[in-house]
């Protein structure tokens, strides 16, 4: 199945994967790390545990720490 890959600062990915892969398996198959981001599918917030599904939009957002003390 496929699915795309948007990652900030990067061309969006459009990748091939088995069905019922996870988002972990997905970034592992294709050489995409994943520390240090947030994880969305199909814009509601997702863990690198959650099954993909045909023509879904995966987003790795920088996680932004900082604020006041």
């Amino acid at each position: 199945m496929k699915v795309k890959v948007l990652r900030l600062g990067h061309s969006a990915t459009i990748v091939d994967v088995p069905a019922g892969s996870t988002v972990q398996e997905t970034l592992e198959s294709n050489q995409i790390p994943r520390d240090g981001y947030s994880i969305s599918i199909n814009g509601l917030g997702a863990s690198p545990q959650a099954a993909l599904g045909e023509g879904d939009v995966v987003t790795l957002v920088p996680k932004v720490e900082g604020g006041r003390r």
